[in-house]
């Protein structure tokens, strides 16, 4: 059954021999099937038996009777007919939801490796671009601290707003990345 391809053996065990079958989708579904029917059925009967009994409870008049006395009567009796009514039509309705429901759920499970593996694919992508722009970050860093000229001469885009000053060295201060050592970048 591929339905339960992905169960554990010792759970699948536990499970009693007549339900195992519940477990493969075509059987739930005539299973289920059978269920509404009943109920559907038992809710007509149930109906029916609350209309009889609905028309001679209430027909049941005895002298001295107020105007609603027979309807309160009668209606001790019909609440426990309309829990009836109200019990199939919900047990009918439940289910349809069990089968709709295991349906979503067997082509959830079925699906899952396939949506990983996407998944897996787009956090492997996602991880190459995220190097590629730090390489490529890196790579300007690294070119732009390399490049500078080591003349004494004062660039015209010079952004600090000061002018060049001489360091101990010997060489021109012109900014922060002067004052580090470019040999071993």
């Amino acid at each position: 059954m591929p339905e339960i391809e992905h169960m554990n053996n010792e759970v699948l065990n536990r499970v009693p021999a007549e339900f195992r079958p519940l477990l493969n989708l075509e059987h739930l579904t005539t299973w289920t099937l059978d269920r509404q029917r009943e109920h559907n059925a038992d809710h007509g009967d149930y109906e029916a038996a609350r209309a009889m009994f609905q028309a001679v409870l209430r027909s049941q008049v005895v002298e001295g009777d107020g105007r609603w006395s027979a309807r309160r009567r009668a209606r001790k009796v019909e609440k426990h007919l309309d829990r009836l009514v109200k019990a199939s039509r919900d047990a009918a309705q439940a289910s349809e939801g069990l089968r709709t429901a295991y349906a979503d759920h067997v082509r959830t499970v079925a699906a899952l490796p396939g949506q990983r593996a996407a998944k897996a694919k787009a956090k492997a992508d996602r991880r190459g671009q995220v190097n590629a722009f730090a390489t490529k970050s890196l790579n300007k860093t690294v070119a732009a601290m390399t490049a500078r000229p080591d003349s004494d001469t004062e660039e015209d885009g010079e952004t600090t707003g000061q002018s060049a000053g001489k360091a101990s060295g010997g060489r021109t201060v012109r900014g922060v990345n002067d004052l580090f050592d470019r040999k071993g970048a």
